[in-house]
């Protein structure tokens, strides 16, 4: 049987060109930074994997796999060990062909994983290279040592806590999603949610995203279905 797992961030997102009725499917609202084992659905997929009900799994793109390079391998290696073809549909590629390893499937996976991972790291390292300049000027408003965060940076620790609540924003308060779905989808805890939320407020939601997420450079498309 074919699987396809779907990861979304959150409840708003469409999935309804994804879903088809012959393939079982498996959908997470959970970020990508959360590892694939440690997901509800993609632990049922690996239980029914081990169970001999499962085949291929099909994706629509590599980020769903994770943002973590380590953890997209393991999870590659560990369905190769299973006998299970991961088929992903932007870069149609299968990774086993006759039951074969495809070397060039690894390579590009490898390439997109890493770009993505990357790209957090470089975040991080814009960020305090900010920060640094700030200090020589004079002019930084961070926090000294021992003393509580600024909103801006409890907002800036926490794009992805953020960006759900830029979404409800958006909404207009129309079904938005609550703090404890948000700290679901984000693999954070409540309390951390609602600090981060108090922080957004004292700045009247005036917070603008940090970075653009890199698009899969062997995409077929240049309008990716997922963002995040």
């Amino acid at each position: 049987m074919i699987a396809k797992y779907i990861r979304i961030s959150d409840k708003s997102q469409n999935v309804d060109r994804q879903l088809n009725n012959t393939d079982r499917l498996y959908i997470d609202v959970i970020s990508g930074k959360t590892k694939f084992l440690e997901r509800p659905q993609a632990k049922q997929l690996v239980r029914d994997i081990m169970a001999g009900l499962i085949k291929q799994v099909t994706v629509q793109e590599v980020s769903r796999l994770g943002r973590n390079l380590i953890d997209v391998l393991q999870t590659l290696e560990y369905m190769h060990e299973m006998g299970v073809t991961i088929y992903v549909h932007n870069i149609g590629m299968y990774s086993l062909i006759d039951g074969k390893e495809n070397p060039a499937f690894r390579m590009v996976v490898t390439i997109l994983a890493n770009i993505s991972q990357t790209e957090l790291e470089t975040l991080r390292e814009r960020q305090a290279e900010g920060v640094r300049k700030a200090q020589e000027k004079g002019i930084y408003k961070g926090r000294l040592k021992g003393t509580a965060m600024t909103s801006e940076e409890r907002c800036g620790a926490h794009p992805d806590i953020v960006k759900q609540f830029n979404r409800n924003k958006r909404k207009g308060n129309t079904n938005p999603i609550s703090l404890r779905d948000i700290a679901k989808i984000t693999g954070t805890n409540l309390s951390t949610v609602q600090r981060v939320k108090k922080a957004y407020d004292a700045l009247g939601g005036k917070v603008k995203p940090i970075y653009t997420p890199v698009r899969d450079i062997f995409a077929t498309s240049n309008k990716p279905i997922y963002n995040n």
